[in-house]
């Protein structure tokens, strides 16, 4: 049975190049999963990372996390915190500008 989502986070990371935005990627496919099992036990409920392709000229890629309740998404900022601290230089070295936006999830579908 899937959990349902209260609160969503979605996050765009804009690169100055393909080679930062392709560094943020490996770095996210070698880390990231790892994190995921931590973020569930805090209730988060959901997450996709992706490469924009539909802004020609730019390097972009997106998260979307989604968490069962507003304490839930607390939890998880503290787990995310923790977890990017030791990568903090390889992260500063993709350049990323991140534009986030927190969301009410007010209606969701999905087939199952």
């Amino acid at each position: 049975m899937t959990k349902s989502s209260a609160l969503m986070s979605y996050n765009i990371f804009t690169f100055p190049s393909e080679a930062q935005m392709l560094l943020h990627i490996k770095l996210w496919e070698e880390h990231f999963p790892a994190m995921f099992e931590k973020l569930k036990e805090k209730g988060c409920t959901a997450y996709s990372y992706n490469q924009v392709w539909n802004s020609p000229g730019t390097f972009k890629t997106s998260v979307m996390y989604e968490y069962e309740s507003p304490e839930a998404f607390k939890a998880c900022q503290n787990v995310m915190k923790e977890f990017a601290a030791p990568l903090m230089g390889e992260i500063k070295a993709t350049g990323a500008v991140i534009e986030a936006s927190r969301n009410v999830i007010r209606h969701s579908a999905r087939v199952s």
